[in-house]
């Protein structure tokens, strides 16, 4: 594998496409860092936390995870990709039931490109209803004293609108110029990296938790064997699914073309 990373790096354009994409990439890492202005980040913190611990994992927590941990400094990519993967899923779905979207999809590259208009509208909108729904949530907490907000009201919701709004659309277009011109799917290397982010972190978490407290650890070397086990056994079961296929038999008829006898053979 060494080898074969060494060996693509000698052709300028793979090389090329290589160092964009991780360039891309550490764009969409800045994003998750920036805190949008006015909140307090230890509250926000203890907010996360709190969720995590009493919905076990909690809605809070799985968005997290999905944004690279933006969420948890509420920073201006803090709703990532997620609004561009559910306008998209919406309009597939609206293109089998809505007529003059099927009719967009018959008409090949023109309106397939209007269908990926429709569907930045789309996101568009669901960042602000979303963008809108997070800063009213974190003005009240609901169960913490300390106010998570410094300043709440109309401004900061306005503001928290446009910064989300503004990074998702950003994050969009830097996974289409990922597919583009650097190496596989943008969107899903995102959404990978936003993922994979948090693995140190969990890492830690793990180690401390098979620390001895009282005399007694919290995980074991049992647990520890069993996450592994299931760890090889979730991946290995995705790469077959991924790569799985099944056999059909196809039986050509036969026909009759002048004197010769064509078909009647089974692929």
């Amino acid at each position: 594998m060494l080898s074969a990373f060494t060996n693509s790096l000698k052709i300028p354009e793979l090389r090329q496409r290589i160092f964009f994409t991780f360039g891309l990439i550490f764009i969409c890492r800045i994003l998750a860092a920036i805190p949008v202005p006015g909140v307090d980040s230890t509250a926000l913190q203890a907010f996360i936390d709190a969720q995590s611990q009493t919905a076990g994992g909690g809605f809070l927590g799985l968005m997290n995870l999905f944004t690279g941990g933006a969420l948890e400094k509420f920073a201006v990519g803090a709703l990532g990709i997620m609004p561009y993967i559910s306008a998209a899923i919406i309009l597939q779905l609206m293109t089998a039931t809505v007529p003059t979207l099927q009719r967009l999809k018959q008409e090949g590259e023109s309106g397939q490109s209007k269908i990926t208009q429709y569907t930045r509208y789309l996101t568009i909108l669901i960042c602000v209803v979303q963008g809108w729904v997070f800063a009213a949530t974190f003005e009240n907490p609901g169960q913490f004293s300390q106010p998570i907000v410094l300043f709440p009201g109309i401004p900061f919701r306005l503001l928290a609108i446009l910064t989300f709004t503004t990074a998702s659309m950003l994050l969009m277009w830097l996974g289409e110029q990922i597919t583009e011109r650097g190496i596989g799917n943008g969107i899903s290397l995102i959404i990978t990296i936003s993922i994979i982010s948090s693995l140190p972190a969990a890492i830690g978490a793990l180690y401390n938790m098979m620390q001895p407290t009282g005399g007694i650890a919290q995980f074991s070397l049992f647990h520890l064997a069993f996450l592994i086990f299931i760890f090889f056994v979730v991946t290995a079961a995705t790469v077959a699914i991924t790569q799985g296929t099944r056999k059909i038999p196809v039986q050509h008829a036969k026909r009759v073309v002048g004197r010769k006898v064509y078909g009647g053979q089974e692929t």
